[in-house]
């Protein structure tokens, strides 16, 4: 189920920015952002903060995340 949704969100997200660019995505090198996180451990992350409320350093200490 969560594949389902990663494909489903990652999909919507590019659908959003080429709707706002009106054009394919042409970043220039080295531009994109560096994400430590996959898709279902950001999932993972944020249900663990609306459940426990832990603040975002706790959280970046906790799955060892530069915050």
């Amino acid at each position: 189920m969560i594949e389902e949704l990663a494909d489903l969100w990652l999909a919507r997200c590019e659908s959003e920015l080429r709707e706002r660019r009106d054009a394919e995505r042409q970043p220039e090198a080295g531009a994109d952002p560096k994400r430590d996180l996959v898709f279902t451990d950001r999932l993972l992350v944020t249900l663990v903060h609306l459940r426990t409320g832990l603040q975002h350093a706790a959280l970046a200490e906790q799955f060892r995340l530069h915050p």
